[in-house]
C-alpha cells in the first residue's frame, strides 16, 4: 500500500515537472512577444517625435507667413494712403485741357510735362497694387498649404498616438499574462517542492517505522545500565536486602530505597504512559509507568504528584517531589523495576554510580 502511494507521488511529481517545463516555454513565448511590442513602441515613439518636430517646424512656418501677411497689410495701408493723395491731386489737377492751359500760370510745355509725369506715377502705382495683390495671394496660398500640412501632421500624430495606446494596452496584457505565468510556475514549483518533501517524508517515515519496530523488539531492555537516577540521594536499602526498621522491618526489599533532601525532584527514568498516580495503602503516594513490552517502574513515598493517569511522559519528565510527610512511616523514596510480574534489581538498570550501596548493607542470597 505504501509502495503504491510512493508510485502515485512519483507520477504527480513528473506531471508537475512537465507543467513547469510547459510554463517555461509559454513564458519564453510571452517574453519574445513583449520584446517585439517594445520594439514597435520604440518605433512609434520615434515616429511621433519626428512628426511632432515637423509639426513644430510647420507651426513656425505658419507664424512666419502670418508675419509676412501682417507686413503686407502694413504695405497695403501705406499704398492706400499714398493712392488717396494721388487721387486727390489728380482730381484737383483734372485732365489737361484748354481751361488748364488758359488759366494756368505755367506755360504749355511745363503743363504737358507735369501731366505726362502724373500719368506715369499712376501707372507705377497700379503696378505696385498688382504686385501687392499677387504677393498677398501667394502668401495666402502658402499659408493655406501650410495649414493643410499642419492638419495632416496632427492627424498623423493622433493616429500614431492611438497606435501607441493600442500597443501599450497589448503590452500591459502581455505583462499581466507573464505575471500569471510566473505565479503559476511558482505554484507548480511549490507543489513540486511539497510533493518532493512528501515523498522524502514518506521514505523517512518508512525508515523510522522500520527502526522503531526493531527498537520495539528490544524495547526497555536496550537501556539496561543506561537509565538516569529517578532522584538525587544516598542509597539506604538495596535490592533483596532486609529492612531493619519501619513497617516492613524484616522483609526483603523488592526495589531500592533512597534517602533524599527535602522536596527533592523526582523524574521519570524512561518514557512511557502513567498507569497509576495516587495514594496506595502500604506504598503512600505512588506512580506506576508502563514503558512498553511489560516493563514497569514504580516510584512511591512521594510528597507531591504532578502527573495523572493516562499522561505520556518522556525520560526526565518531572513526576513530583519528596517530603517529610511521605516518609513518616518508612524512610526514603522507594523505586522498583518490574518485567511482567518479576522484580528486577534497579541498580543493574541505572547508570553506574547512580547510588552507592551502604557499607553495612546485608545482601540476602
Amino acid at each position: 500500500k505504501v509502495t503504491i502511494n510512493i508510485g502515485k507521488l512519483s507520477q504527480e511529481i513528473q506531471l508537475h515537472k512537465d507543467k513547469i517545463r510547459k510554463n517555461e516555454e509559454e513564458k519564453d513565448r510571452v517574453l519574445d512577444e513583449l520584446e517585439h511590442i517594445d520594439t514597435l513602441l520604440r518605433q512609434q515613439k520615434d515616429k511621433i517625435k519626428k512628426l511632432e518636430q515637423r509639426l513644430m517646424a510647420q507651426i513656425k512656418l505658419l507664424a512666419q507667413k502670418d508675419d509676412e501677411l501682417k507686413q503686407a497689410e502694413i504695405v497695403r495701408n501705406k499704398i492706400l494712403e499714398h493712392l488717396k493723395k494721388r487721387l486727390r491731386s489728380f482730381y484737383l489737377m483734372g485732365e489737361t485741357g484748354i481751361l488748364n492751359v488758359t488759366f494756368s500760370n505755367k506755360n504749355l510745355p511745363e503743363i504737358m510735362l507735369f501731366a505726362d509725369s502724373f500719368q506715369r506715377l499712376i501707372s507705377y502705382d497700379q503696378s505696385v497694387i498688382i504686385s501687392y495683390r499677387n504677393t498677398v495671394k501667394a502668401l495666402q496660398r502658402a499659408k493655406h498649404a501650410q495649414e493643410l500640412e499642419k492638419e495632416i501632421l496632427e492627424n498623423f500624430i493622433n493616429q500614431a498616438e492611438e497606435e501607441n495606446k493600442t500597443l501599450q494596452t497589448l503590452r500591459e496584457d502581455q505583462e499581466t499574462l507573464l505575471t500569471r505565468i510566473k505565479t503559476r510556475k511558482g505554484l507548480y514549483q511549490l507543489a513540486l517542492k511539497e510533493m518532493n518533501k512528501a515523498e522524502t517524508d514518506l521514505n523517512r517515515t518508512l525508515a523510522r517505522i522500520k527502526r522503531r519496530e526493531e527498537i520495539k523488539k528490544r524495547g526497555f531492555q536496550l537501556n539496561r545500565g543506561k537509565l538516569p537516577a529517578p532522584v538525587k540521594g544516598t542509597l539506604l536499602l538495596g535490592f533483596g536486602e532486609i529492612s531493619r526498621d519501619g513497617l516492613k522491618k524484616g522483609q526483603k526489599s523488592r526495589g531500592i530505597t533512597v534517602a533524599t533532601a527535602k522536596e527533592a525532584a523526582v523524574h521519570a527514568v524512561y518514557k512511557g504512559i502513567i498507569t497509576f498516580a495516587g495514594y496506595k495503602r502500604g506504598f503512600g503516594n505512588m506512580i506506576i509507568i508502563d514503558h512498553g513490552f511489560q516493563f514497569f517502574t514504580l516510584t512511591s513515598r512521594m510528597d507531591t504528584i504532578l502527573v495523572k493517569k493516562g499522561d505520556k511522559v518522556k525520560q526526565g519528565t518531572l513526576l513530583g517531589s519528596t517530603g517529610d510527610m511521605a516518609t513518616l512511616f518508612e524512610p526514603g523514596l522507594y523505586f522498583e523495576i518490574r518485567h511482567k510480574s518479576k522484580v528486577l534489581d534497579p541498580l543493574r538498570w541505572l547508570k553506574p554510580g547512580s547510588y552507592t550501596k551502604p557499607h553495612k548493607a546485608r545482601t540476602v542470597h
